[in-house]
């Protein structure tokens, strides 16, 4: 009976340890929507502190520190910046949340995750432009072709077609037996 209650304690105080470590995004949301409206100078300031703090909420972050700060375009790149070199790793997550909020902002976000992450994609220089990338694009294989065959080749050797040629049927009798000679 002593060791059932004292593994119960046991698991009950660590079921509370998990639960307190464990962040509430809603409510880190809600604080840094709070310090943002109040410190907007310090926007940037804080949005690297919590992201790298908590990369977990990080699109909750940059959604609350956008919407409190009122942030133009231009703040909405620095305020995507700062969270990615925060947390690199959420870079996407990051930068979607940021356009779901402020969809104005998507050149000035797209041009930052060009300058964060170039080897990634289509940069918004060469979207505009309509120029070609620069660089080589490898040959796309048939897709009909096998892997490391080549072109389909028939299963079976090509030969010439056999041309059958009908009987000659104009000078049949058929009275005197189908070969139209008269051997009698």
């Amino acid at each position: 009976m002593k060791k059932t209650a004292l593994f119960a304690s046991l698991s009950a105080m660590l079921g509370m340890v998990s639960a307190s470590a464990e962040i509430d995004c809603v409510q880190l949301a809600a604080s840094v929507k709070a310090a943002a409206a109040a410190e907007q100078s310090k926007v940037l300031e804080i949005v690297s502190r919590e992201v790298a703090a908590a990369p977990n909420c990080s699109c909750e972050v940059v959604k609350a520190a956008i919407e409190g700060s009122g942030a133009d375009v231009a703040a909405v790149a620095a305020i995507v910046e700062s969270a990615i070199l925060a947390s690199p790793e959420n870079m996407r997550l990051i930068s979607q949340c940021a356009i779901a909020v402020a969809p104005d902002a998507l050149v000035e976000v797209q041009s930052v995750l060009a300058k964060l992450d170039p080897n990634s994609g289509e940069s918004v220089e060469s979207a505009k432009s309509g120029k070609e990338p620069a660089g080589e694009v490898a040959a796309m294989p048939n897709p009909l072709d096998f892997p490391g065959k080549g072109p389909v080749r028939p299963l079976y050797p090509m030969s010439p077609p056999v041309i059958i040629n009908p009987p000659d049927v104009s000078n049949v009798n058929p009275n005197t037996g189908g070969n139209g000679s008269n051997n009698s």
